[in-house]
C-alpha cells in the first residue's frame, strides 16, 4: 500500500512517465525499473528494512509471554508461544475465607488459617516453574478474593474485565485492573453481560466458553466479538448444574491436549475437538476435581494431591507432576487454576 501510494505520487510528478517506468508491487516485494530515480529507490529501500526489522520484532516474546507470528512461535517450539507463563498474579487468602460461596466440591466450612498455608505451596509450585508472582494482599470484604482467574482473562496484549456473576463479588476486579493495567490494554464488559474468568479455557488458537450460572450469554457474544476481533475462535459448552464453571471439569495440560471429568461433560460436546486431532484424556467422576490442573512448557504439570487415578493418567500421558494439597481452597469451590492469572 505504502509504496503503491509513493508510486502514485511519482506519476503525479513525473507525469511524462509511465506506469511500467514507475515502482509497482509484486506481493509483498517492491520492483524498481532503472528509470526511478536513485532517492526513490533508496526511500523504497528504507521502507523494505523497516517492514523486515517489525516482521522479526514480531517473532520475539513480547512481556506478558505472548509472541505474535507463526515463525516465532516454531522458534520457541510448537505452539507453546502463546502459553508462555512468565509471570502470574495471585491474591492471599481473605481472613472471612470462612465465608466464601461453596455450593459444589465443598464438603465442609472453608479454614482461613489451613487455606492460607495450602495457597503458599500453590505459590511455590508456581515459582518452582519459573513464574514471577506478583502478589496482591487478601480483602476481609470480599471471602472469594483469592479466586482471581474470575477477575479477568488475559487475550494477547488485553485483559477483559467481567461483569461478575455473583453479585457478593463485583468489586474483586478493581486492584486486578489496576494491575493489568500497567502492561495490558484494558477492556471492559458492559452491564448486563456476566462471566466469571472461570468459565474460559484457553486453547492456543481459541477459547472454549462455558455458559453457566456465573456466565450468560451475553458475557460470551461479547466475549466472542472481542477475540474474534484479536484474531481467536471459541467454542461454547454447556456447564452442567454439577459444577460451577467450565475450569472446574477441564483444563490443558499442553497444547493439543484437554483433560475433562467423566459425569460433567460428555465425549458429543468434546466430539468437535476430538474430530480435529484433539487428544482427550477423561479422569473418572469420583476424581473430577482433578481435572483442574496447569501444565508448562518443560512437561510438568501441577495437579490435585490425593486423587491417584487421575495423577496415574497424567504421568502415563508422559508428564511429571507435581501435587499440591488444595483440600482447603476445595472447601470453597476453588481449584488450582483459580488462583492465578498468567500475564
Amino acid at each position: 500500500m505504502v509504496g503503491r501510494w509513493i508510486a502514485n505520487a511519482e506519476v503525479a510528478k513525473l507525469g511524462q512517465r509511465r506506469w511500467d517506468e514507475v515502482p509497482v508491487l509484486s506481493g509483498s516485494q517492491v520492483q524498481i525499473l532503472p528509470s526511478a530515480p536513485y532517492f526513490f529507490q533508496l526511500l523504497v529501500n528504507i521502507l523494505d528494512n523497516v517492514s523486515i526489522i517489525r516482521c522479526l520484532l514480531s517473532c520475539l516474546p513480547r512481556a506478558n509471554g505472548y509472541v505474535a507470528c507463526s515463525f516465532g512461535l516454531c522458534m520457541m517450539g510448537e505452539e507453546w508461544g502463546h502459553r508462555k507463563r512468565a509471570r502470574a498474579v495471585v491474591r492471599g487468602v481473605s481472613s472471612n475465607f470462612d465465608q466464601a460461596i461453596s455450593s459444589y466440591f465443598g464438603t465442609h466450612t472453608p479454614d482461613p488459617v489451613s487455606a492460607r498455608e495450602a495457597h503458599a505451596d500453590y505459590v511455590a509450585a508456581l515459582r518452582e516453574q519459573g513464574v514471577e508472582i506478583v502478589s496482591l494482599p487478601g480483602l476481609d470484604e470480599y471471602p472469594d478474593c483469592t479466586f482471581v482467574e474470575d477477575a479477568a482473562v488475559v487475550v494477547a496484549d488485553f485483559a477483559v474485565i467481567p461483569v461478575m456473576g455473583h453479585p457478593t463479588r463485583e468489586g474483586e476486579q478493581v486492584a486486578i485492573q489496576e494491575l493489568l493495567g500497567k502492561d495490558l490494554g484494558l477492556i471492559q464488559m458492559p452491564e448486563g453481560a456476566t462471566m466469571d474468568g472461570g468459565d474460559v479455557v484457553f486453547f492456543d488458537d481459541c477459547f472454549l466458553l462455558g455458559k453457566s450460572t456465573r456466565t450468560n450469554a451475553a458475557g460470551i457474544a461479547f466475549f466472542e466479538q472481542v477475540v474474534g476481533d484479536l484474531g481467536y475462535g471459541t467454542m461454547t459448552l454447556e456447564v452442567p448444574d454439577s459444577t460451577l464453571h467450565l475450569t472446574t471439569v477441564c483444563s490443558s495440560p499442553k497444547p493439543g491436549m484437554l483433560v475433562a471429568a467423566e459425569g460433567h461433560l460428555t465425549p458429543e460436546q468434546l466430539a468437535p475437538l476430538a474430530n480435529n486431532g484433539v487428544e482427550i484424556l477423561w479422569v473418572p467422576n469420583e476424581e473430577a476435581y482433578a481435572a483442574n490442573l496447569i501444565g508448562f512448557e518443560n512437561g510438568v504439570v501441577i495437579i490435585s494431591a490425593d486423587y491417584p487415578i487421575t495423577k496415574r493418567i497424567i504421568e502415563d500421558a508422559g508428564f511429571t507432576t507435581r501435587s499440591v494439597d488444595m483440600a482447603h481452597i476445595r472447601a470453597a469451590d476453588g481449584s488450582l487454576t483459580c488462583c492465578s492469572i498468567f500475564y
